[in-house]
């Protein structure tokens, strides 16, 4: 194969995969505490090593091998914070997430978030307002408040309703953050069978506000336009590539 159209060809494919990252940011810009993907790519090896050749060829050496791509990573910039005046509304302030578990039979795996719209559902658990799953405590349990009561949420997430301290929130970390994957429903899982993979986190809790999406509309639509560019470039390329294969084929090729 053509080296040079196989080097743009990598170019289009990583600058086509920045843009799908990119735009799903973008598309979360409203997104209540959502955390941006980061695109991470690659060197691939020059020809020489990737084939394992012995003998150096010092134009492919200059050439490089161009760019791999690999896994996105998140980005857990704190997000401003919203007053929204409503008492199930909670923000953490610093690290950590919130841990919620779903309700369905059987399904025990926890998950992370920072959205903390919340709200009481029929039998007075604490619950997601989008998705139901339930807020747990320190204990990994289920949190039930009084549906008629005032509930005050202290920073180190104590639930105090009428002066008595009904649950404390457990507010977690990934031990490797690397770790971390989406599921949707902006929430968050961590890739370990580890035990010790979640410890406690040290950010505070506030009540009655919300936590921002931390996209940068502006940067982000800025990396959009300069990855659209680039795939151009690279594609630009591979039809130069085209032409000089077809000009070497028709032409040098030709038997007189």
């Amino acid at each position: 194969m053509n080296y040079g159209m196989y080097l743009a060809a990598t170019g289009v494919l990583t600058s086509m995969y920045r843009q799908d990252v990119l735009a799903n940011n973008l598309a979360n810009v409203n997104t209540v505490g959502f955390k941006p993907d980061v695109v991470y790519t690659r060197l691939r090896l020059p020809e020489r090593l990737e084939s394992g050749g012995a003998s150096p060829q010092q134009l492919l050496e200059r050439l490089g091998g161009g760019h791999l791509l690999s896994p996105t990573r998140l980005d857990l910039t704190q997000g401003s914070l919203t007053d929204t005046g409503n008492d199930l509304d909670l923000a953490i302030e610093g690290e950590g997430f919130f841990v919620v578990r779903s309700t369905g039979p059987g399904d025990e795996q926890l998950r992370l978030t920072r959205d903390g719209r919340f709200t009481l559902n029929r039998a007075g658990e604490l619950v997601m307002a989008g998705t139901g799953m339930s807020l747990l405590d320190t204990e990994n349990q289920p949190i039930r408040l009084d549906r008629t009561a005032t509930v005050h949420v202290r920073s180190n997430g104590e639930l105090v309703q009428d002066g008595k301290v009904r649950a404390t929130l457990r507010i977690a970390a990934a031990t490797d953050q690397s770790q971390l994957s989406k599921l949707g429903n902006n929430l968050l899982t961590v890739n370990s069978n580890d035990p010790q993979a979640l410890r406690p986190a040290d950010g505070r809790l506030l009540q009655r506000h919300l936590e921002s999406s931390a996209v940068n509309p502006v940067m982000m639509l800025n990396a959009m336009i300069s990855a659209s560019k680039a795939a151009s470039a690279n594609l630009k390329m591979m039809q130069y590539h085209d032409h000089m294969i077809g000009q070497a084929v028709n032409t040098l090729g030709r038997v007189a």
